[in-house]
């Protein structure tokens, strides 16, 4: 009986160190592009360039209960593969063009009269924090996102910037590089798309005195 313990105890501390030291999946955030519900007629007929840096100066923060333990992210989270400025690229893009008559990703800002507007798009800090530890580890994710609007020339005529919806995930101490991963990438897939969805709406009613976007 004893030594049947002890070979169950040896198979449990396998299994738990087997569960650790799995390969981890890579980043997968595929958001969906929101529907703007914009008729042909409401269509701005613009060309409009959007500038998403590469790569974004954003920070990946993760903050333990309480803010007794914190820890920056951002580089192990890239050098796993996290390409958040290529998604960012495509859902603003495949958005946007329901706004706008053309739309072009650019990496940096274009020289004044080529465009009809500019739109300077980027997420700041993405926050990781606890909030949970009574019956599994919980996380809340949130990203600070900006976005200002340029006219033709270059000229500022609308800035917003704010925070996405939290969302949480649940992970495991026993396999939390996996579970973080898996975490990421499905609540910034939800962020993605409740954020382009909010941008997009925000540009289609953007006709207010003063700021009107029009084609040079």
């Amino acid at each position: 009986m004893k030594r049947f313990a002890r070979v169950l105890a040896f198979a449990a501390v396998f299994s738990v160190l087997g569960c650790m030291f799995l390969p981890s999946p890579p980043f997968d955030i595929k958001p969906e592009t929101p529907n703007l519900n914009i008729s042909p007629a409401q269509v701005k007929p613009l060309k409009v360039a959007v500038v998403i840096q590469d790569p974004m100066a954003y920070t990946l923060f993760y903050r333990g209960q309480g803010g007794k333990y914190t820890r920056d992210m951002t580089a192990e989270c890239r050098d796993r593969g996290l390409l958040l400025e290529r998604d960012l690229s495509k859902i603003a893009s495949d958005t946007f063009s329901q706004v706008f008559k053309e739309v072009v990703i650019l990496r940096d800002l274009p020289q004044p009269g080529q465009y009809d507007a500019v739109i300077n798009l980027s997420i700041g800090q993405i926050l990781m924090q606890e909030v949970v530890v009574v019956t599994g580890e919980t996380t809340e994710l949130t990203a600070d996102w900006s976005m200002s609007v340029l006219d033709s020339q270059n000229r500022e005529i609308l800035n917003r910037n704010g925070t996405s919806p939290a969302h949480n995930f649940k992970w495991s101490i026993l396999n939390p590089s996996h579970d973080f991963i898996i975490g990421i990438s499905q609540t910034m897939t939800l962020a993605l798309n409740e954020l382009a969805k909010q941008w997009g709406n925000t540009l289609c009613r953007h006709d207010g005195p003063g700021c009107r976007l029009r084609r040079h």
